[in-house]
């Protein structure tokens, strides 16, 4: 039951924001009934503790795959390849995690920390493919552009609602890793 209720909460964080779902939208979307949620958690917070949770194991499991490929050109690429398969959604919602960053930045304590620290995981990994396939501490200015354009797109996406040019957007990023 908790699973449905985080997959629930998971969606409307993405389409609504943190701040706007209330409890009563996500028992309504998992279809539970309010004593089946309170068996499961106290709170909103406590619920976007685990799905939290999920985005960072969903990462850390992403990561560990591409890993299994030693070509550093080839796990970036495979990176940007999840967000270009995402793109109609990312058009639409824009990105799960950078929506929970923006609603939860200022809030102090664990749901800030924990969305802090998957953005972080992710910059540092992407920091590490650059540096190991240029061979220089000078990588993590590639990484930095990197994240910056995603994260660019992310957000021009969802303000054109244009997947089609998030898309060859994307490819373009593949492009230019392909290249060096």
């Amino acid at each position: 039951m908790s699973a449905t209720i985080v997959s629930a909460a998971k969606e409307l964080f993405q389409k609504k924001g943190y701040s706007d779902t209330k409890i009563a939208d996500i028992i309504k979307a998992a279809k539970v009934t309010k004593a089946e949620f309170d068996k499961c958690y106290n709170s909103k917070q406590d619920v976007c503790s685990d799905v939290l949770k999920l985005y960072k194991n969903d990462l850390k499991s992403r990561f560990k795959t591409y890993d299994e490929n030693d070509n550093m050109r080839q796990r970036l690429s495979m990176f940007l390849d999840a967000y270009f398969e995402d793109a109609e959604n990312i058009a639409a919602n824009g990105c799960p995690i950078f929506n929970l960053y923006y609603d939860l930045r200022s809030v102090k304590g664990e749901l800030s920390k924990s969305v802090n620290e998957i953005l972080e995981m992710q910059h540092q990994w992407i920091d590490e493919q650059f540096v190991i396939m240029l061979k220089s501490q000078s990588g993590t200015d590639q990484g930095d552009r990197l994240m910056s354009a995603v994260s660019g797109l992310i957000l021009l996406a969802k303000l054109t609602n244009d997947p089609a040019m998030f898309k060859v957007q994307i490819i373009q990023l593949r492009s230019w890793i392909r290249s060096m």
